[in-house]
C-alpha cells in the first residue's frame, strides 16, 4: 500500500489529467446547471444504492423468515428446556441466537479489509463484483454453512457511505443517505412479503430452502446489471457530458468536501484514534442499534408471541419495514433542509425507540396485543436516528483515508453491536415478554441520547473555537483543500 509521498496522483490530479474535462476544472456554471446536474446523479445513483442496499438487507432477514418455516427444526436450532415457572418444556433458542449473530460477526471480520479496498479498488468494479459473490453464496446457503457470504457483504456499507460522500454536498447528504438506507424499510417490507408467497412453493425442498435459492439469484442477477450501471467516480460518470461532469466535481468542492486522493495516510489514522468525536460517534453507533438485533433476527420470533400464526408474523414484521421507511424520508428531508438538526433528529428517533420498547415490555400480549404490536413497530425508528449518525459522521470527517478508517470503525461497532443484542433475547423469558432485551434495549436508547447530547456541544466548542481564531470560513479552494482532514483545514465547519 502506497503512502502519501509515493502515492498516485490526487483526485483533482487525475481530473486535469483528463484532457477535455481538465481544460473545463475551473467551469463557471450557473444554479440551473447545477440542478440538472443533480437530478442526473440523484437518478442514476439513488436507486443503484436503494436497490442494492435493500437486496442485502433481504437476503440477511431470510433467516428471520426461515425460522418460521422449518430451519430451526431441520437445522435443530433449538433445545428443549423446563420453564421454571409453569414446569412446561420450552424451546431454548440460543443456539438460533448464535446463527443469526453469525452474519455480523463474519461482517465484522471483513469490514477492515473493506474499507481498504474501497480507497484502492474502483467502486464501480468492486460494489457489483461482491453483489454477484454474496448472492451465489446466499444460494449455497441451501448445502453449506459458513460466514463467508457475509464476509463479501461487508464491503457494502463502508462503500456506499464513501459514495454518498464523493458525490452529494454536505448540505445535501442527508437525505441522500436516508434515501438509500429507506432500503431496510422497503427490504423488510418486500422482503416480508417474498418471504411469506415463497413460503407457501409446494416441492421437493423445504421451503425456507426455496427463499435462499430464489432472493440470492435475483441479488446475482442485479449485481450483474450494476457492472453498467454504477460509475467509478464523477470523473469515469458515463451518462454525464464532459462538462456535466467538471460540475459534478467542482460543486462537491464549493459544497465544502474536499478533493481527495487514494494514498494511504497514516497520520490520518492517527488523528482518527486521537479525535474525541471518533468515540462518541462509536458510542452512538452501538447505542443506536441495539434494537437491530432484536427486530431483524428475532422480529417474527417475537410477533409471534404476541398470539399471531406464522404466516401473519412474517406480514407484521414485515410493516415494521414501512414504519421505517416513512421515518427515513421524513428525517432526512428535515436533516437536509433545517440547518444543523441532525443530532436533534437523532435524539428525537431514539425517545420513539423507548416508547416503543416500554409498550412492548410491559402491556400485555394477551389483552392489549394492539398496542404491543404498535410498539413494536415505532422501534423503527432506530433506523432513522442511526442515519442521522452517519450523516454527522460523513459531515464532520474530512480526509479520505481519515473517511475510510472512520467507516470502518463505525461498521465494526455496527456488527459487534448487532452479533452481542441477539444474546439478550431469551426466549425462555417469553412468560416475562422478554425483560432481559427491553432493559438493555432502553438503557442503552437512554445512552444515545446523552451522547448524542454530548456531540453536540463539543462540536459547537469546536467551531466557536475555530471561529475565534480564524473568523469566518474563507472561500473553498482547490489549494488550500486538497485532501486534508477536518482537524487541518482551518475553514472546516462542524454540522450540528
Amino acid at each position: 500500500m502506497a503512502f502519501a509521498d509515493k502515492g498516485e496522483a490526487s483526485f483533482i490530479e487525475r481530473v486535469e489529467g483528463e484532457a477535455d474535462l481538465g481544460s473545463q476544472l475551473h467551469v463557471t456554471f450557473t444554479p440551473d446547471a447545477e440542478r440538472k446536474v443533480l437530478r442526473k446523479i440523484d437518478l442514476r445513483l439513488i436507486p443503484c444504492l436503494l436497490l442494492s442496499f435493500a437486496l442485502q438487507y433481504v437476503d440477511k432477514i431470510i433467516l428471520n423468515g426461515a425460522a418460521q418455516f422449518g430451519v430451526i427444526k431441520d437445522l435443530h436450532l433449538y433445545e428443549l428446556k423446563t420453564n421454571p415457572v409453569t414446569g412446561q418444556p420450552t424451546q431454548d433458542l440460543h443456539r438460533y441466537s448464535n446463527a443469526t449473530l453469525i452474519f455480523y460477526w463474519g461482517y465484522l471480520a471483513g469490514v477492515f479489509p473493506a474499507a481498504a479496498l474501497v480507497q484502492r479498488v474502483p467502486l464501480g468494479k468492486l460494489i457489483p463484483g461482491s453483489i454477484v459473490c454474496w448472492g451465489a453464496v446466499v444460494m449455497l446457503t441451501v448445502l453449506v454453512k459458513g460466514y463467508q457470504a457475509f464476509l463479501i457483504q461487508s464491503l457494502v456499507a463502508p462503500a456506499f457511505t464513501i459514495i454518498t460522500a464523493m458525490w452529494w454536498k454536505k448540505s445535501e447528504q442527508p437525505l441522500r443517505l436516508c434515501l438509500w438506507y429507506t432500503s431496510t424499510g422497503l427490504g423488510g417490507l418486500l422482503g416480508s412479503i417474498l418471504l411469506f408467497g415463497i413460503g407457501h412453493i409446494q416441492g421437493p425442498l423445504h421451503p425456507w430452502k426455496y427463499q435462499y435459492l430464489i432472493l440470492g439469484a435475483m441479488t446475482v442477477i442485479w449485481g450483474v446489471s450494476l457492472f453498467w450501471l454504477l460509475p467509478d467516480s464523477p470523473v469515469e460518470a458515463s451518462f454525464l457530458d464532459q462538462t456535466e461532469r467538471s460540475i459534478a466535481v467542482k460543486r462537491i468542492e464549493r459544497g465544502g468536501v474536499k478533493p481527495e486522493d487514494r494514498a494511504f495516510k497514516l497520520y490520518q489514522i492517527k488523528e482518527t484514534v486521537l479525535d474525541p468525536k471518533t468515540w462518541l460517534f462509536l458510542i452512538l453507533v452501538f447505542c443506536v442499534n441495539a434494537v437491530n438485533g432484536a427486530i431483524s433476527g428475532f422480529g417474527s420470533v417475537i410477533v409471534r408471541g404476541f398470539g399471531y400464526s406464522q404466516f401473519t408474523s412474517i406480514l407484521l414484521t414485515g410493516a415494521v419495514g414501512a414504519v421505517v421507511l416513512v421515518a427515513l424520508i421524513v428525517i432526512g428531508a428535515v436533516g437536509t433542509f433545517v440547518r444543523n438538526t441532525r443530532l436533534v433528529l437523532l435524539i428525537a428517533s431514539e425517545a420513539v425507540v423507548i416508547v416503543g420498547s416500554c409498550l412492548v415490555w410491559k402491556v400485555s400480549w394477551t389483552q392489549n396485543r394492539g398496542a404491543a404490536i404498535g410498539g413494536f413497530m415505532i422501534m423503527g425508528f432506530f433506523a432513522a436516528a442511526y442515519t442521522m449518525v452517519l450523516a454527522s459522521s460523513i459531515g464532520n470527517t474530512a480526509g479520505l483515508t481519515k473517511k475510510s478508517f472512520t467507516s470502518g470503525l463505525i461498521w465494526a461497532v455496527y456488527c459487534i453491536c448487532n452479533g452481542v443484542a441477539p444474546l439478550w433475547v431469551r426466549t425462555t423469558e417469553q412468560h416475562d415478554q422478554y425483560p432481559t432485551l427491553f432493559i438493555a434495549v432502553i438503557s442503552t436508547a437512554a445512552a444515545a441520547i446523552v451522547a448524542a447530547l454530548a456531540l453536540r456541544l463539543y462540536l459547537q466548542y469546536l467551531n466557536r473555537r475555530r471561529h475565534a481564531q480564524y473568523g469566518d470560513p474563507s472561500i473553498y479552494s482547490l489549494e488550500c483543500r486538497a485532501d486534508m482532514t477536518d482537524g487541518e483545514d482551518i475553514n472546516f465547519r462542524y454540522c450540528l
